[in-house]
């Protein structure tokens, strides 16, 4: 029998040295196997016919077919993915449910083609779904086959070059600063919840996200420096980690902020003493009037819109509270390093891409700044006149700036 590289495909040989036989064989993933058998060509025959037919009946029958079937397979990874956020986890199992297990569940892993995703990404374009749900759902496709490379139920990824939708760049909503005065107004109006003011003020001068804020313990302000430390993330009421290692971050705590934090903290002792219990730093800084924690769904439909319309302002989401504190960042002339760090971007880029539009607004009269850092406001520039091969002065430099090398 001719040997080859092809699966399901072997021979025997006999080596000259011992007088032994050997059975070279290729496995059905492509993988060659060698063994060495005896002196006997038809124990040799029999042995190779043998190890093809386990190959075969193991392919055909799909014989450990958790691992070879997608829909098995898939199941098995989710469950692996022990790292798992438990948002990202709910949204892993959605696509899957939704979009790959009813398109690839019935297919062996080793079936699937480049052709195949192709397909599957033109059904879902037509179908109608947004670019960011499509490459979401690639992502976790991809996730799948490589990790199948890894378990050796594949030889390769036919994951490759895929064509995908562009996502159009999102644009950023923000509050103008008249826009937050008018929003923290309406959260001061009598038939508010108290504790609207303060929890909407922490959001909008501290940029902090939805679960960030929500997540918020007492024990995580620092009342001698004046830092929120974000240590953790409210999701569904369970505490979890922020969205990376970069969210977890201090936030600057500017000394309004800091009292109405102070303030929101006695009235909160207050009422736990009327429960008959004291306030701890384990207690959430935002809560329900038990101590339980606030759902954001809640707080979004029942309060944040409300007090949208109460200050006659348009429907944004609770999400754009942080924007709206990158543009006050923005306007109030901090760098981009210092606006990096407090909103939690694992890069300078990110945060260049998200609010570098909003920096042609502070770049206005920019040069005549520069100037004035070093020359008094106002002074005319000091115009050269020639005389006789020598450059003069026509006026005295009046230098302004903190001074250095010039």
């Amino acid at each position: 029998m001719e040997r080859t590289n092809k699966k399901g495909v072997g021979c025997v040989r006999k080596r000259d040295d011992t007088g032994k036989y050997i059975i070279d064989y290729y496995d059905k993933l492509g993988r060659r196997h060698k063994e060495t058998i005896g002196k006997n060509s038809n124990d040799a025959m029999s042995a190779l016919r043998e190890k093809l037919k386990q190959n075969f009946i193991s392919e055909a029958t799909g014989s450990n077919s958790s691992n070879q079937i997608f829909k098995g397979y898939a199941d098995q990874w989710i469950e692996r993915k022990l790292s798992l956020k438990d948002a990202t986890r709910i949204s892993y199992e959605g696509i899957l449910a939704n979009h790959l297990k009813p398109y690839f569940g019935e297919a062996q892993i080793t079936e699937i083609r480049r052709d195949n995703i192709q397909n599957f990404v033109k059904g879902l374009t037509k179908d109608g779904l947004s670019p960011k749900t499509i490459n979401n759902t690639l992502l976790v496709l991809h996730q799948i086959l490589e990790d199948a490379v890894i378990d050796e139920l594949i030889t390769g990824s036919p994951y490759k070059k895929i064509e995908r939708p562009r996502i159009e760049k999102a644009e950023v909503d923000c509050l103008e600063t008249q826009e937050v005065q008018l929003f923290l107004n309406a959260c001061l109006d009598p038939k508010e919840d108290p504790q609207n003011y303060p929890l909407f003020y922490t959001a909008v001068f501290t940029g902090a996200r939805r679960g960030e804020f929500l997540g918020l313990r007492w024990g995580d302000i620092d009342w001698v420096s004046k830092k929120i430390h974000v240590r953790k993330s409210l999701y569904k009421g369970k505490l979890q980690e922020p969205k990376s290692e970069h969210s977890k971050r201090k936030i600057d705590m500017g000394p309004r902020l800091f009292e109405v934090l102070r303030a929101h903290r006695k009235r909160r002792i207050e009422t736990l003493l009327k429960m008959g219990r004291q306030l701890t730093n384990d207690d959430f800084v935002f809560s329900q009037s038990d101590g339980k924690p606030l759902d954001g769904d809640n707080l979004y439909h029942r309060d944040f819109k409300r007090i949208l319309k109460r200050a006659g302002l348009r429907q944004i989401r609770i999400h754009d509270l942080r924007h709206t504190f990158a543009s006050i960042l923005i306007a109030a002339g901090h760098n981009l390093k210092y606006i990096q760090n407090q909103m939690g971007h694992a890069k300078i880029e990110i945060t260049f891409n998200l609010y570098g539009h909003l920096l042609k607004e502070t770049l206005e009269g920019a040069a005549q700044k520069t100037e004035d850092f070093v020359f008094k406001p106002n002074c005319p520039a000091p115009v050269p006149t020639q005389k006789e091969g020598v450059t003069n002065v026509s006026q005295p430099l009046e230098i302004f700036g903190s001074g250095g090398l010039i």
